[in-house]
């Protein structure tokens, strides 16, 4: 079972899911539209990139959505999916290539991952299960992460995305809308 850090976190899912799919918080986890559910999608529609498998994960990017970070969790649990997390080097190699292969789009530099402080400021966990998220499998960016604000009124920068060319990670404030990387367990 998943652990969300905090409470605001899992109603602010619960009102993005509705706002980001337009599916109700009491549909089935994972239907979309009534009666299609993530394996359908990923059989039938082309919009996925083909799958990373490591160990027994595999990393999708939907390439026709650009969110925030929380519609970006949303996103992936309405999918039947989380989030991606990397916890191992393999998964970070996996994680590499699952960018690499995403087809050029000249206007997007940065996928969302969940890594995030949001809970305890420059304390770095995954969003599905709460893991610090390990400084071997990290690939900050020099300076980073830096919680760096605009102004004195804007949000500071909690969440973490990967930069397509270079695959260093930088965080900005979670409310900028970018591509992202979603994950899930694979059943064999």
């Amino acid at each position: 079972m998943a652990f969300v850090p905090t409470y605001v976190l899992t109603v602010t899912i619960l009102c993005l899911t509705w706002a980001v799919l337009g599916q109700h918080p009491r549909d089935p986890r994972g239907s979309i539209s009534g009666d299609r559910n993530v394996d359908d999608i990923l059989r039938k529609n082309k919009c996925w990139c083909p799958c990373k498998p490591s160990a027994q994960k595999e990393y999708y990017i939907p390439t026709l959505q650009k969110t925030d970070w929380f519609g970006a969790v949303s996103y992936c649990a309405n999918v039947g999916m989380e989030i991606a997390e990397v916890l191992n080097r393999a998964e970070l190699d996996a994680l590499r290539e699952t960018i690499n292969e995403e087809q050029q789009d000249p206007e997007e530099e940065f996928y969302w991952i969940g890594a995030n402080d949001l809970g305890n400021q420059t304390v770095y966990r995954w969003a599905l299960t709460g893991r610090l998220v390990e400084p071997e499998v990290t690939n900050w960016d020099k300076g980073e992460p830096n919680n760096v604000r605009e102004s004195d009124n804007s949000p500071m920068e909690h969440c973490a995305a990967v930069n397509k060319e270079t695959q260093k990670w930088i965080d900005f404030q979670c409310n900028v809308s970018k591509k992202f990387v979603c994950q899930r367990f694979r059943d064999d």
